[in-house]
């Protein structure tokens, strides 16, 4: 008897299922987009429990009669495609025929629809796969209920993140499409709660106002450019608005959230200045002819194949530059420049003019040895109460000797370590109140994330409520955050958030504190020092005592080196000397 064997057609729609629908997301996915075929005005979603309970879509679009939903539930059917020919031609979303049996063959499915116009409607039931029920209901447009996924493939299910983290995926997919299709509004209610009210659009920029709010709308630049067919409108970061993840960067061809590296690419490639490890947020809206694009190349249709993929390239990367340019000949760049800093954390005394009481002064020839070489080649004079001379290498590093070396600073990473330590100490971050509550215009993920865990950020020191509208109101931030008066606490939070939207601990990790201490890297990043920022000598001098009480005083919370020391023997052996 031979090995290979014939699988069971219900093993085979498993498989198949499995790449469609990979998570609750997934599935939302599909039938977001289907919702968007027929041509629905606004699409209303329900889930419970990260979508493993229910996901509901519900849309005003066009309806099915009951021959058409009965067939909808068999693969490879669909009303999208006539014959071969299609498929290098197509116009909608949702065209390859398999989601909605994909979505049915893991889950308890319920459709309920209507043709447009038509008194009555069909509800048909089916379980893992099979048709158990059809009958006449009323019904307008169409509502798909997606029960209890996974209920027949532990392997999968048991893979399901916590109900946040799945919550944050379905918020994404939601977001994603939202900003696809402006023209659509769009609802969505986790466990009986609104998450987020989306009307109805008049363009790309109404809706990433609608989303993300009038500040972050601010922080971008728009760009529209047309030819040879294609079509661009394209937002992108103003200069120094820039991130400390890619999570803030989106492509869409002809209405369809795609993953394409080689246009991220081209926007990168039209920004001059961009720091290290800094990233751009942009948003690419591409429409071109559908014959000209290939978008059956990823089962999850997350990629496209272009035509003339150097042609769109070119598109994108001239629009970005042209537009970059431009900004920044409307006046000086001081994004990169260095600058003196208000004291380290905030903490030096204030002059009766309001300027930083320091004990150093531009020196006068022969006045004495400097204390350090800032990175424009000015000297100052070193400080009579603190013997150690530093030397400002380029815009990140300071050379200080003990006697027994050379000591190499890195500035930022030193202090990252010093804001990490105190937080999880909680020495300083005794949460001080603002005056006036701030509200803060936050994505709806992220707004989900922070309200999800508020408690721990509360024992960080941040004291954050909901404010309604989609808005968050943050009364009180760590003392030593409050020194810092220039802090984008938006722009913190949103970035913490992306770090508690991650959550790759497992439970028992995330009892033990892991989630704690990466939210509180992220804060400490976004608090410490500028590799630009220049310190006076007394600064340095007080972030080095306070690195030396560090229990972990060698690396930055992310694993970088603090210091970097050569010592005299090292020193001899690089100049060939034995003793």
């Amino acid at each position: 008897m031979g090995k290979i064997k014939v699988l069971p057609p219900e093993v085979v729609d498993r498989l198949r299922a499995g790449e469609v629908v990979e998570r609750p997301a997934s599935a939302l996915k599909e039938l977001i987009e289907n919702s968007v075929d027929a041509g629905a005005s606004h699409i209303r979603v329900e889930v419970k429990k990260g979508g493993k309970r229910l996901i509901s879509v519900m849309d005003d679009g066009d309806g099915m009669g009951p021959e058409d939903a009965l067939l909808s539930l068999d693969r490879h059917s669909t009303s999208k495609l006539e014959g071969a020919q299609d498929l290098f031609d197509i116009k909608t979303l949702g065209f390859r025929g398999e989601a909605l049996p994909s979505i049915a063959s893991v889950s308890e499915l319920t459709v309920i629809t209507a043709p447009r116009g038509a008194s009555e409607g069909v509800r048909i039931e089916a379980k893992a796969g099979q048709v158990t029920e059809s009958r006449p209901a009323p019904a307008s447009g169409t509502r798909v209920e997606v029960r209890e996924i996974f209920f027949n493939t532990p392997a999968r299910k048991k893979f399901l993140k916590s109900d946040s983290a799945e919550n944050f995926q379905i918020i994404n997919v939601l977001t994603k499409q939202a900003l696809a299709h402006p023209a659509a509004g769009f609802s969505l209610y986790i466990d009986g709660r609104t998450c987020m009210e989306l009307e109805r659009a008049a363009g790309n920029r109404e809706r990433i106002l609608q989303i993300y709010g009038t500040q972050f709308l601010e922080g971008l630049m728009e760009q529209d450019r047309e030819v040879s067919g294609l079509r661009l409108k394209v937002f992108f970061s103003k200069e120094g608005n820039w991130r400390g993840s890619r999570s803030h960067q989106f492509v869409f061809v002809n209405g369809r959230p795609i993953k394409d590296a080689s246009l991220g690419h081209a926007v990168y490639a039209a920004i001059s200045g961009l720091p290290s490890g800094r990233h751009p947020v942009f948003f690419i809206f591409l429409e071109s002819a559908p014959c000209s694009l290939d978008v059956n190349v990823h089962p999850k249709k997350e990629e496209v194949r272009f035509e003339d993929k150097e042609q769109v390239y070119r598109l994108v990367r001239s629009a970005v530059k042209e537009a970059f340019i431009s900004h920044m000949g409307s006046g000086p760049s001081m994004a990169d420049a260095p600058r003196m800093t208000d004291g380290f954390a905030g903490g030096l005394a204030q002059g009766a003019e309001g300027r930083p009481e320091r004990d150093y002064a531009y020196p006068e020839t022969g006045s004495g040895p400097p204390a350090y070489i800032a990175a424009d080649g000015l000297p100052f004079v070193q400080s009579l109460k603190n013997p150690r001379a530093f030397i400002r290498l380029g815009e990140m590093f300071y050379a200080y000797s003990d006697g027994g070396g050379v000591i190499l600073l890195d500035q930022h990473a030193a202090h990252e370590r010093v804001m990490y330590e105190r937080l999880l100490r909680n020495v300083g971050p005794d949460t001080g109140r603002f005056l006036f509550p701030r509200p803060l215009e936050l994505a709806p993920a992220w707004r989900q994330a922070v309200l999800a865990h508020k408690d721990l950020l509360s024992e960080l020191g941040f004291e954050i409520e909901d404010f309604g509208g989609g808005s968050l109101l943050l009364r009180g931030a760590p003392e030593e955050f409050l020194k810092k008066g220039d802090l984008d606490y938006t722009r913190l939070l949103s970035d913490t958030a992306l770090e508690l939207m991650e959550e790759k601990g497992s439970a028992d990790d995330l009892k033990k504190g892991e989630l704690k201490k990466k939210v509180a890297a992220r804060l400490a990043c976004h608090s410490s020092v500028r590799g630009s920022d220049v310190l006076s000598v007394p600064e340095l001098e007080e972030l080095l005592e306070a690195l030396e009480g560090c229990e972990n005083p060698g690396h930055c919370p992310h694993g970088r080196p603090t210091r970097i020391i050569l010592g005299l023997e090292e020193l001899k052996k690089m100049f060939f000397r034995r003793k």
